[in-house]
């Protein structure tokens, strides 16, 4: 048996620019992420039945995925991918929640492709990882996906994914986990959201160039790359301006990106002392990074969580390791990447 460890990802500015080709169309774009302590955990092993694969959802029953099914389900799109023949076994043991907005579909398809590589003798490096897990969501989905969420879950920590000409440009970012810990809460607000289509309707018109929707993703750009560069000085107030900058210009976007509810919620943050919030992925509900003075953080999450009964802290900080792999077949304790 093989178990997979992958974390899933909070922008911080950026997102949405590594859809290609949105990035391209910005020169200099960069999408800000932080790895979380929200992790996906899958075992896998061989004891699904020869020519099809059994994903077993945490504390449901078990389902049969046929080859067919690798069109409109990423667990049969992966597995099928890898292992032509299949006879795979797929049990989900920790995920986060659907809908959340932290990425937590890419870092299934992450972990599933590197548990099912292992459980092959084979292996996937990064770059092949990436290109597979977007490219079969982006069919299973019918809409383009970006990869700043399959790299996150690779690497972990925090990253800077530049659009450059020729693929994507992964920078790791320095990361004083003491110095982010208290600054950075991620908060899931119980609001669901469907990010695919909201991506794909706010893509759609830039490449349509509508005016509005290119200066928005203009000062989007803008805010990243000062995003990137406060995060690497350390300046918590310019990582503050940065954040509140591209929150801003994502609002006009589509009016789906920030609903009445969520723009409650992010009043109640500022009034709590939150320097800055915004939502994660492509908004509209799910999980929001809220950045705060080390002292404010309870104070913020309070106000938070007693007006929003079915919300709760996900995350502070950010997750330092990317994605592991290792055999639990024989109680083996030593981690693979």
């Amino acid at each position: 048996m093989i178990e997979a460890v992958a974390p899933c990802r909070a922008d911080l500015a950026g997102g949405t620019l590594d859809i290609w080709p949105l990035g391209l169309l910005h020169t200099g774009s960069v999408t800000v992420s932080a790895a979380l302590a929200v992790h996906v955990v899958l075992r896998v092993d061989r004891t699904g039945p020869r020519g099809r694969v059994v994903h077993v959802v945490a504390g449901g029953e078990p389902r049969q995925l046929e080859a067919d099914d690798a069109t409109t389900d990423l667990t049969a799109a992966v597995v099928f991918a890898l292992r032509p023949r299949a006879g795979v076994r797929v049990e989900v043991v920790t995920q986060p929640p659907i809908g959340s907005g932290l990425g937590g579909s890419s870092a299934y398809g992450v972990a599933l492709a590197r548990a099912v590589a292992e459980l092959g003798s084979g292996t996937l490096d990064d770059r092949s990882t990436v290109a597979l897990v977007r490219d079969l969501e982006a069919r299973v989905l019918g809409v383009p996906t970006g990869t700043q969420d399959h790299w996150a879950a690779l690497r972990g920590g925090a990253m800077a994914l530049h659009a450059e000409p020729g693929g994507d440009r992964f920078e790791e970012l320095p990361a004083d986990v003491e110095w982010l810990r208290p600054r950075m809460t991620v908060f899931y607000t119980g609001i669901s959201h469907h990010s695919g289509m909201v991506n794909w309707e706010v893509m759609r018109r830039r490449l349509d160039r509508d005016a509005d929707t290119t200066r928005a993703f203009g000062e989007i750009a803008e805010a990243a790359a000062e995003c990137r560069e406060a995060f690497v000085a350390g300046d918590a107030d310019g990582v503050a301006a940065a954040i509140r900058d591209e929150w801003s210009a994502r609002k006009r976007l589509a009016p789906e990106v920030c609903p009445p509810e969520l723009e409650r919620l992010e009043r109640l943050a500022r009034d709590a002392g939150a320097t800055a919030f915004k939502a994660c992925g492509a908004g509209g509900g799910g999980s929001v990074v809220v950045w705060h003075e080390p002292d404010l953080g309870p104070t913020v999450c309070a106000a938070l969580e007693r007006t929003t009964p079915q919300g709760r802290v996900l995350a502070r900080g950010i997750e330092t390791e990317g994605c592991t792999v290792r055999s639990v077949e024989t109680g083996a304790d030593e981690d693979r990447s």
